[in-house]
């Protein structure tokens, strides 16, 4: 790629909002992933989410040798009200949003907007894939390869391509149009999903580019907020009613999907607490999506749990050995054209990603005359019917 140096967008200006709450173990690392970039237009904003530990004072630290950072401090709302806070606090046109535990690869920035500003204002925002890593920096695994572009409501919907906050840059003009994030779920105590329901709300009403490499460094750790899943899921499932109810039209088959996916994930999660009663009522939405489905998922906890119990038995038998990691590099050490892998299941298939993506085309919806020339012929009700294999 041709350095920002020689590029006509290397003065571009770009925000990047960084919401922190309780951060101090990964903040630094987190900022020196920004500092690093290779296109340095750059207006840092950490958003002190009413920290109790020296969050803030790392921060600080890092503003006082850097002068493109600034830090604002809030009392404790929640992780969607401090980045509406960072975004109110932006002057640039293109704002990206990185969580005060994750990285980016140094040529995060560069590459998204290479790929968003020369396309029309009708794309209003461009997303990366990610690797995991763990508390260390270490890649532990690589995120879903899958991604989608153009419109994509529909896709996005059920498929979730970005899956984590860390991987999203707007236009200013998306702000203008749909506001920021929705503080509403963390006063309901559901927060969680709110970048996913940002990420809705623009594919509501803009095209999304993706770059499909793994940009981001997602961290898992025992303190972040994905870790509680009971809350992760009441989450996902209620942004996706949410969606759903904000697009009555469409069409019943990918509203099937839509709750199928989301309470595949929900099922998952309630499962591992064992909060069975919730997790029956996911199992009751996949069923009424595909029977083969919900007998595939049933089959496939009895299997998990018998392979856990036989392993705590072997356990006890012989030594504890330190787990080998899959990959020996940190994460900015990992070349970013290394191919991401995996993202298909027994839901995500190939045939049911092609089907949306004919409804995307649509422009996610259906109208009598144009049921004919986006399905070349086959009728809703017969694509309603197909059986997800």
């Amino acid at each position: 790629m041709t350095s920002m140096e020689m590029s006509p967008m290397s003065a571009v200006l770009v925000t990047v909002v960084i919401p922190a709450y309780n951060a101090r173990e990964y903040i630094a690392e987190t900022l020196q992933s920004v500092i690093d970039q290779t296109h340095k237009a750059l207006e840092i904003i950490v958003v002190d989410d009413g920290s109790t530990d020296d969050t803030a004072s790392i921060c600080r630290r890092f503003a006082a040798a850097d002068p493109r950072i600034q830090l604002l401090s809030t009392e404790n709302r929640g992780v969607a009200a401090a980045r509406n806070t960072g975004i109110e606090a932006s002057t640039a046109d293109y704002i990206a949003f990185l969580d005060a535990d994750d990285l980016w690869h140094h040529t995060y920035v560069e590459r998204m907007l290479s790929a968003l500003h020369p396309l029309p204002d009708d794309w209003g925002a461009v997303y990366a894939l990610h690797r995991l890593v763990d508390s260390e920096g270490y890649c532990t695994k690589s995120g879903s390869s899958l991604s989608a572009r153009d419109s994509i409501l529909v896709r996005h919907l059920v498929f979730r391509f970005v899956g984590n906050g860390s991987g999203f840059m707007v236009r200013r003009a998306v702000i203008d149009k749909i506001g920021g994030y929705d503080p509403s779920y963390a006063n309901q105590g559901i927060g969680g999903c709110e970048d996913f329901d940002f990420e809705l709300r623009t594919a509501e009403h803009f095209k999304i580019e993706a770059v499909p490499l793994g940009l981001v460094g997602y961290r898992v750790h025992p303190a972040a907020m994905s870790t509680d899943r009971s809350r992760m899921a009441r989450s996902l499932l209620a942004v996706t009613e949410q969606c759903v109810a904000r697009n009555p039209k469409l069409p019943a088959f990918v509203i099937s999907c839509a709750h199928a996916s989301a309470h595949l994930y929900a099922f998952s999660k309630f499962a591992a607490l064992r909060e069975w009663r919730n997790a029956a009522t996911s199992l009751k939405h996949i069923y009424q999506h595909s029977p083969p489905l919900a007998a595939a998922v049933i089959v496939k906890l009895v299997f998990s749990k018998a392979i856990r119990a036989a392993s705590r038995v072997l356990a006890k038998a012989r030594p504890v050995r330190q787990p080998k990691r899959k990959y020996c590099k940190k994460f900015e050490e990992l070349d970013p054209l290394i191919p991401l892998v995996g993202g298909w299941s027994r839901f995500r298939t190939k045939a049911l990603f092609r089907r949306l993506s004919e409804i995307d085309r649509c422009g996610g919806t259906f109208a009598a005359t144009s049921k004919k020339e986006c399905f070349e012929g086959r009728s809703l009700h017969s694509i309603g019917n197909d059986a997800i294999s």
